[in-house]
């Protein structure tokens, strides 16, 4: 059940008085993350907060040979959502749950195969989305590193 404020407005003598009614546990915080996750990293895979997961950029690395899925930003974005796909079933999600996603890519010229393959990777609704390019990730070769935000269903 997901919680709710509610804002209350009373009218005396002309004077608007507000108040918010606080959710029942602020802050809710649990770490998520999968079997295969560095204890030694200074970040969480992902953190479940009052029914929301953030999870952190994710790069094209297949957790069972440690390499990047291929040289492509095909092959790395299929990698990424299977996962993301993995980290959001830990987090009691799915692909579809997710409501926002930030996209990395090293070179916009790879925007196009990018979109290709998120429109058959994602649903409609589409989640909002923003793409951004930068100068490198911290792995060599990868070519792209996605974020997400899902909603608890």
């Amino acid at each position: 059940m997901k919680k709710v404020f509610s804002i209350l407005c009373l009218a005396s003598l002309g004077a608007a008085v507000c108040c918010t009614t606080p959710p029942e546990t602020a802050a809710v915080r649990k770490q998520i993350k999968t079997t295969t996750a560095s204890d030694r990293s200074p970040f969480s895979q992902g953190i479940e907060a009052n029914g929301f997961l953030f999870l952190s950029g994710t790069l094209g690395v297949d957790a069972a040979t440690g390499a990047l899925a291929g040289d492509d930003v095909v092959a790395q974005l299929t990698q990424i959502v299977k996962n993301l796909s993995q980290l959001l079933e830990e987090g009691g999600c799915t692909i579809k749950d997710v409501v926002k996603a930030t996209v990395f890519l090293t070179d916009m010229n790879n925007y196009g195969a990018m979109n290709e393959a998120y429109l058959n990777l994602f649903q409609a609704p589409y989640p909002a989305r923003t793409c951004v390019e930068i100068s490198r990730l911290p792995r060599e070769g990868a070519l792209i590193e996605v974020e997400v935000i899902a909603v608890k269903p």
